[in-house]
């Protein structure tokens, strides 16, 4: 099969879907008390049928897709078509992916974030690192207060120590 193909099939079954979400939505504006959603399925099917003059044969993948939270992110708000941003629409009584939700990660980004993962002893040397850090801040802290607490005249070697900390400081 040559890339071209791929391409046209992958285009027909995006249209035909399309065509479909348009008849399911046409099933579910007519739905009545005590219909299931196998009865509206049946009557999607039907409008969609008689709107084309041919059977949806992915039937079996819609009903896997259709509560799948990367797909309903596809159904857009056809109230207001002047909205640059449109609202997904609420699917069966769920709601679909919106601004709450965020869509689930992908695999590629799964196994990278995996990667990135930290083992045990990386996180305790970086908490032995971290307390390194601060025990090193405190012992200048006290060497700076010693230095300015000292009432003699500094040499020049304690004056430029006292310069240097208090702008490490700052």
């Amino acid at each position: 099969m040559c890339f071209d193909s791929v391409i046209c099939i992958n285009y027909f079954v995006a249209l035909l879907v399309c065509k479909f979400v348009g008849s399911f939505e046409a099933a579910l504006r007519e739905q009545r008390i005590g219909q299931n959603d196998d009865d509206v399925m049946k009557a999607a099917l039907d409008i969609f049928y008689n709107d084309y003059s041919i059977k949806f044969t992915l039937e079996h993948a819609w009903r896997e897709l259709r509560h799948d939270k990367k797909w309903c992110s596809t159904f857009l708000a056809k109230d207001n078509v002047k909205d640059k941003r449109k609202q997904a629409l609420e699917v069966d009584g769920e709601e679909a992916v919106g601004a709450g939700e965020a869509r689930p990660i992908g695999v590629k980004a799964a196994k990278a974030s995996i990667k990135r993962k930290k083992s045990g002893r990386e996180e305790e040397l970086e908490k032995i690192h971290g307390i390194m850090e601060m025990k090193d801040k405190i012992s200048k802290r006290k060497v700076l207060q010693h230095l300015l607490s000292k009432t003699d005249q500094l040499s020049e070697m304690e004056t430029s120590l006292k310069l240097k900390l208090m702008s490490e400081m700052l």
